[in-house]
């Protein structure tokens, strides 16, 4: 079982070269733990922390098909313009800035679609065919146990380098959203997940 995350890690992209069938549950209760909500970035002051705002606060219990996006405040906005700010001169920005920033206009009204569809954008540039298998509510059976905290146990001791906008101010951070890794790579992201895998 996967659970889709805004822009996930890395290491979750790894598990897509791994499956083309992977199974999502809309029906797990949000954990906060979990960070569904949140992409990892760098910026030029250091680490970059871009978290989607949820209507009633990010200690509910409530079904992940469930989970209300809050606009009370213009987080897109303030997403766009980090990721701009501080990715506009990674090698593939250009390429890809068009299709991210029609994302960011997009006002999706639950968490889980959002996921979704930034998991599919992704998905796509990367060039990784993978058939989402939605769990049946009433018939859990785990196909995948790929939560967060378990991804974490299953992270790589030695990760292969690759040169991000501001390593040579912060050294080489692992493990960043893939957006770090897709708008400095391009093309050769997927290439760098298969060599992550034999890691």
């Amino acid at each position: 079982m996967i659970d889709l995350q805004y822009f996930g890690d890395i290491i979750l992209y790894l598990k897509f070269t791994q499956n083309t069938n992977v199974k999502i549950s809309p029906y797990k209760n949000y954990q906060r733990s979990l960070k569904l909500n949140r992409m990892r970035l760098m910026g030029a002051n250091g680490p970059l922390l871009l978290t989607v705002p949820l209507e009633g606060g990010r200690d509910q219990q409530a079904a992940l098909k469930d989970l209300r996006i809050s606009y009370a405040e213009p987080w897109q906005r303030i997403h766009w313009r980090g990721i701009h700010d501080n990715y506009r001169k990674a090698p593939w920005f250009d390429d890809y800035a068009p299709g991210l920033e029609e994302l960011f206009r997009k006002q999706e009204k639950f968490l889980y679609d959002l996921n979704l569809k930034t998991t599919e954008w992704v998905l796509k540039r990367l060039k990784l065919n993978v058939d989402f298998l939605t769990e049946n509510k009433n018939k859990r059976e785990e196909v995948l146990a790929t939560t967060q905290e378990e991804s974490e146990r299953i992270v790589p001791e030695n990760w292969p380098v690759y040169q991000q906008v501001f390593s040579e101010r912060h050294g080489f951070a692992p493990n960043l959203g893939i957006l770090d890794l897709l708008l400095c790579e391009g093309p050769l992201a997927v290439q760098y997940l298969k060599k992550l895998q034999q890691q």
